[in-house]
């Protein structure tokens, strides 16, 4: 490994952690009981998700998230949980768990995202 892959790797670890983190404390925030604390961090979340697309976007890489999404075999996630549950089941994103980091403007993924998969209630 090169010293330039290797700030690339550091770089892509960063931005899954600080996602992680962020994803965290957004959770929390909106928990607190305290109005003024609840308002003045979820603002410091927005805050921090302003500056990280700002810094996705000067290293050209997309961080993706896809809570929600209907799971298709192809969806660049390691789902978690997958064992879980039958071929046939109407499956979904439950939760993200780490990010999908991918290059921007392009198909190519440099870190598969990890995931809880949900059962969609028929």
């Amino acid at each position: 490994m090169n010293i330039d892959e290797e700030k690339f790797n550091a770089v892509v670890d960063l931005l899954v952690e600080s996602w992680r983190l962020n994803q965290a404390v957004g959770k929390l925030a909106v928990r607190l009981a305290d109005e003024k604390i609840k308002k003045k961090t979820l603002n410091q979340v927005t805050r921090f998700d302003k500056h990280f697309l700002a810094a996705t976007d000067i290293f050209g890489l997309e961080v993706l998230d896809f809570t929600g999404a209907e799971f298709e075999t192809g969806l660049p996630i390691e789902p978690i949980n997958l064992a879980d549950f039958a071929a046939d089941e109407n499956l979904f994103v439950e939760a993200m768990i780490e990010p999908t980091i991918k290059i921007a403007n392009a198909a190519t993924v440099i870190k598969l995202g990890a995931a809880v998969l949900g059962r969609r209630k028929a």
